[in-house]
């Protein structure tokens, strides 16, 4: 199974990439279980609240962004900031989520301090 990402210029004022990330999220996790019924009954939302999400009408809820990860083997930081950005109107706001979902903050970081 082939995971489905999609991103856009990160300068670029549009979410379409972000919301196609998104998209790919919940379509990686139809292709996994087989319906949308299911994915809904996974990560703990109805059917419509997940077609909303996968149309970029809403963002997931935190908890069933951290569901959909564990579903599709994702980080779960990166499906929470996908979802985030769907439905943020702030470019302030847009400006410190994204550098969560390109892992540009992990520069520099070192798991094991000496």
């Amino acid at each position: 199974m082939a995971m489905i990402l999609f991103w856009d210029n990160p300068k670029s004022k549009t979410s379409r990439g972000i919301f196609m990330k998104l998209f790919g999220y919940i379509t990686t996790g139809i292709e996994k279980t087989g319906s949308v019924k299911a994915v809904a009954e996974n990560i703990g939302v109805n059917r419509t609240h997940l077609a909303d999400a996968k149309a970029g009408r809403r963002g997931l809820p935190l908890l069933a962004c951290v569901r959909l990860a564990h579903l599709i083997n994702a980080d779960p930081l990166n499906v929470i900031v996908a979802s985030q950005l769907v439905t943020e109107t702030d470019e302030k706001k847009r400006k410190e989520w994204t550098p969560f979902l390109t892992n540009e903050w992990r520069r520099g970081w070192d798991s094991n301090p000496r």
